[in-house]
C-alpha cells in the first residue's frame, strides 16, 4: 500500500528535513511577512523541483525588505 502525500497539510517540500519549514519561519520572522518570504522560498528551493524560480522569488521578496528599509532612513 502505497502512503498518500498530503499537499495541503504536510507537503514533502516543507517537511523533507528533519525540521518542518513552518516551525523554522515561525521562530525567526512571525512578525517580518516578507523575511518569512525569503525564507520559505530558500528553505524549499533544493526541494520543490525549480531552485532557480523559488530563488528568484526569494530575492524579490528580499528587495521588497530592502526597500522597506531604505524607507525608514528616508
Amino acid at each position: 500500500m502505497t502512503k498518500k502525500i498530503d499537499m495541503v497539510n504536510k507537503p514533502p517540500h516543507y517537511t523533507s528535513t528533519k525540521w518542518e519549514v513552518f516551525d523554522i519561519l515561525q521562530e525567526f520572522f512571525i512578525k517580518d511577512p516578507l523575511l518569512w518570504q525569503c525564507g520559505k522560498y530558500l528553505l524549499r528551493c533544493l526541494h520543490k523541483g525549480n531552485v532557480v524560480e523559488d530563488l528568484k522569488k526569494m530575492i524579490w521578496y528580499a528587495n521588497k525588505r530592502i526597500e522597506q528599509e531604505k524607507n525608514k532612513d528616508e
